[in-house]
């Protein structure tokens, strides 16, 4: 019914409006004052006084362009190349039937182009007036660049946080707080939300693009909850695709490369008539990914290498006049064959389908979108136990927002989102959770723009959001003062309040991620919190209580482990032989003589830590992770050849929510106690050699020296009815970090150029000590990471290429069943390319890691080795 409703609207929308009218055209050349020499490629745009562009051309190799069917009404006309400085002209008017020359003059003194970012403050502005760190990168570089998935165009971006599980396995953070299994980092497609619906995750192999249609692609560092509500206080990343109006025609790619991969990828766009116009997109790619086997899965039926993917997009636009668009759209991907990793294990993606739908109304400053995306995961399963992952689940979101001005210095802009969350899990996720796992969150905000003069504008605005699960609404305040010396330089400070609230995930999880001996692994959501003291007294070492799974129908008992003497002597028995009889003719010791080690599983090596009873702390229901930001940045464009942007950050975040952790840690004997209690009947060797058989070595090495779990302590309530051990999300206290973010890029001429970029986070581990919690917290992420590129491009010949170094320190991992150290690595990328006369066909090589110096991005994850890919496109 909803879908109906949806596609209802949808065609409603697209037939407001007359579908004629009168229109003109704008002529022209584009000329380099310097030399007095045409400029052939640069880019061409009218735009239209509500700041939507209505239609994109190259110019010819005289220079001239002609842009077409521009409906009657006034226009500002913007040209730019890479090497030259933008040039515009205001106030251009087309009349019905008629033709207006715009001539316009490119200075080529400046070799780096100012970027128009419509991210950081949700209208168009340029990158050096944004009052946040923003990345822009470029249609040039994406056409060029061969990408499996949208990480691969991020791999040098200041601030970048990406784990690489295979060709198109990865997760993309922003500032560190990474996740095997991450939505941290707000991804938009269009303004739509791009994570997978219910999971909340974002996967970059099911993002509903093609590398073809993408237009450009902006990063934001930092909160900006003030504007796009929960979930973005690490950042936001947008993928803006191209306007079938503005990139007309059709592009075909082929790509092919090692580990058998090969990729076609299709976009065909045209205009209808001067008012309405379409696009279809398509790819599909298959590919061998690197292999890794988890010793914690079983081997049937094992891992499928195999990697396949197909989808696309349809999408038709309707201009009723110059200051209205209507969109109407529909993208799909499929996971037909890959690996994906979750907090559970990895998952074998088996036809998992992702699709959107959506509409949008843009009139002059007014936008309005509605969309649903929907989550079919087909055949999916986790490896670790061969259960199937049933997700059938829909996000549904409407959104507006209009903006206005008063007088000359003062704008403001204001709106609206509302997402209700319908999870369907079939019992596979959410497990007893499955009839009460629906989500609404619904939010307003005003966003306000003072200029005091020409060098100072002061930033403001104010968010309030209620999710549907939480008693109290959040407010999220954003503050800043942007200061402009001079036209080319930008200096910051800003102050933002953001916040992230729980997911489904978070909430509703109920599920088994595993096993370790006798014992199920489950992972569960913290709705309701959970509480270890009360039910045993003071019974049970420090009041815990336990079950065990060697005594059937025992109940919950005291976490005492001498009452399960008996249970570790029948465990060790089998191997020690002869002595099995003198130690089972011993009394079972008393609590006082042999007392209680508690110990915490690792889930990734199947070892146990030694962690103390008051180690074991009540998990509270969870609870929205609030981020407060200070932030100091300065953007500059020197000369018209540099570009440098630095960032310092500081953030606090409160009740942060960690990865899945082990929550519930097993109970053992105490070995020197035992070992103690044995000596005088089995004397000091034999005491010793099976007081550690049954007892185990503190923080033993391996699974062979852990000795016997005797039993799980368990919380209070409902959920302890069996000896699970149990992972869940927890709020931890305040965590403080800061950090900084360095980027610059200087053109030596006009084909030459030098980029690097170095981000610094204060932390990337945080002791149980300092959060509270049975297991210490990271970062998952790197303290240190950066790069350096030389690039060549030469516009007149069609030849580009580009070399990188990209370094990353090493950091230690605790997210799910992932838990260790991940090594630090240096590897080199490398791309030559070459247009063809006119721009209609180009060819490309990409390698990554050139050299071939294998290295891991994350506990769990493939060694990652070269992978050379060639692209051939046309464009006609």
């Amino acid at each position: 019914m909803r879908t109906r409703m949806l596609l209802g609207g949808l065609l409603s929308l697209l037939v407001v409006g007359p579908l004629a009218g009168q229109t003109g055209t704008i002529v022209g050349t584009v000329t380099n004052p310097q030399s007095g020499v045409p400029v052939q490629l640069a880019w061409v745009t009218a735009v239209g006084g509500n700041g939507v562009e209505v239609a994109r051309v190259t110019t010819r190799e005289n220079g001239t362009y002609r842009l077409t069917g521009i409906a009657v009404g006034t226009y500002t006309v913007r040209t730019g190349s890479i090497g030259f400085t933008l040039a515009e002209r205001a106030g251009v008017v087309v009349s019905a039937g008629g033709t207006v020359t715009v001539d316009l003059l490119l200075q080529q003194e400046a070799y780096i182009i100012e970027e128009i970012t419509t991210t950081a403050s949700r209208t168009a502005e340029k990158v050096l007036d944004a009052p946040a760190s923003v990345t822009v990168i470029s249609g040039a570089e994406i056409v060029e660049r061969p990408a499996l998935t949208v990480a691969d165009h991020l791999k040098d971006v200041p601030g970048v946080d990406i784990s690489q599980g295979g060709l198109l396995q990865s997760n993309i953070v922003t500032r560190g707080f990474n996740n095997i299994f991450s939505g941290a980092l707000l991804t938009l497609t269009d303004n739509r939300y791009a994570s997978v619906p219910s999971l909340r995750v974002n996967i970059p192999a099911f993002f509903p693009v093609t590398n073809e249609d993408i237009e450009r692609v902006e990063v934001v560092l930092g909160p900006g909850a003030a504007l796009y509500g929960p979930n973005s206080a690490n950042g936001v990343l947008n993928i803006i695709t191209k306007s079938p109006f503005t990139y007309e025609g059709t592009t075909i790619t082929v790509e092919g490369g090692e580990r058998d991969l090969f990729r076609t990828g299709f976009r065909h766009a045209k205009r209808l008539s001067d008012k309405v116009a379409y696009k279809i997109t398509g790819e599909r790619l298959t590919g061998n990914d690197w292999k890794f086997i988890d010793p914690a899965e079983p081997t049937s039926p094992g891992r499928n290498f195999n990697v396949e993917r197909f989808g696309g997009q349809a999408r038709l636009d309707v201009r009723p006049d110059a200051s209205t668009s209507i969109t109407g759209s529909y993208s799909f991907t499929e996971g037909a064959e890959l690996i994906d990793l979750t907090g559970l294990g990895a998952g074998q993606v088996d036809g998992w389908r992702y699709q959107s739908f959506s509409t949008s109304l843009t009139h002059k400053r007014l936008f309005f979108q509605a969309f649903v995306n929907t989550s079919d995961a087909g055949d999916t399963f986790l490896l670790r136990t061969n259960n199937p992952i049933v997700d059938k689940s829909r996000l549904w979101s409407a959104q507006f927002q209009h903006g206005f001005d008063i007088g000359r210095n003062q704008t403001f802009l204001y709106g609206a989102d509302y997402i209700f969350t319908d999870a369907r899990t079939g019992g596979s996720i959410n497990g007893r959770n499955e009839d009460d796992d629906d989500i609404k969150e619904i939010g307003g905000y005003l966003h306000s723009v003072t200029r005091l003069s020409p060098k100072v504008d002061v930033v403001a605005a104010l968010r309030v959001d209620k999710h549907s699960r939480l008693s109290d609404a959040v407010f999220s305040p954003r503050a800043a003062i942007v200061f402009k010396p001079t036209e080319e330089q930008n200096i910051r400070f800003t102050y933002n309040r953001a916040f992230s609230t729980p997911s489904n995930n978070n909430l509703f999880l109920d599920i088994v991620a595993g096993q370790a001996g006798p014992y199920s692994v489950r992972a569960l959501g913290a709705q309701n919190g959970f509480q270890f003291r009360g039910a045993c007294g003071t019974t049970g070492v420090d009041g815990l209580c336990m079950r065990t799974p060697f005594v059937p129908g025992s109940g919950v008992l005291p976490a005492n482990a001498a009452s399960l003497w008996a249970v570790a002597v029948g465990a060790v028995c089998p191997s020690i032989g002869p002595a099995c009889g003198p130690l089972m003719s011993l009394p079972a010791p008393t609590t006082a003589q042999v007392g209680t080690q508690l110990r915490v599983l690792n889930p990734t090596s199947g070892t146990f830590a030694d962690v103390a009873p008051t180690d074991v702390r009540d998990v509270i229901p969870i609870e929205s992770t609030i981020t407060n930001s200070l932030e100091i940045g300065y953007k500059a464009i020197l000369g018209g050849r540099a570009r440098i942007a630095i960032d310092g950050w500081w953030q606090r975040k409160e009740n942060f929510v960690g990865p899945l952790i082990v929550e519930t840690p097993n109970v053992f004997l105490d070995r020197d106690q035992t070992i103690a209690y044995l000596t005088p009947f089995l004397g000091p060797a034999g005491a010793t050699a099976i007081g550690t058989a049954m007892a185990g070595l503190s923080n033993a090495p391996s699974a062979a020296t852990t000795g016997v779990p005797l039993g799980t302590i368990v919380p209070d309530g409902p959920l302890n009815n069996a000896p699970d051990i149990m992972l869940t999300y927890r709020n931890f206290g305040d965590v403080d970090v800061y950090g900084a973010d360095f980027a610059a890029e200087v053109a030596l001429d006009d084909k030459f150029s030098l980029a690097g970029s170095y981000s610094l986070v204060s932390d990337d581990f945080f002791s149980k000590d300092e959060v509270g919690g049975v297991s210490d917290i990271a970062l998952n992420a790197a303290k240190n990471k950066g790069s350096f590129t030389a690039r060549f491009r030469n516009t007149r010949t069609g030849w580009s290429a580009e070399a990188r170094v990209r370094g990353v320190a090493g950091f230690p991992v605790n997210s799910g069943v992932y838990v260790g150290e991940t090594g630090g690595y240096v590897v080199t990328d490398a791309q030559v390319a070459y247009r063809f006369a006119q721009s209609k066909a180009m060819i490309s090589v990409n390698a990554q890691n050139l050299f071939d110096r294998g290295y891991r991005t994350f506990v769990g994850v493939p060694e990652i080795g070269r992978l050379v890919v060639s692209k051939f496109s046309y464009t006609f």
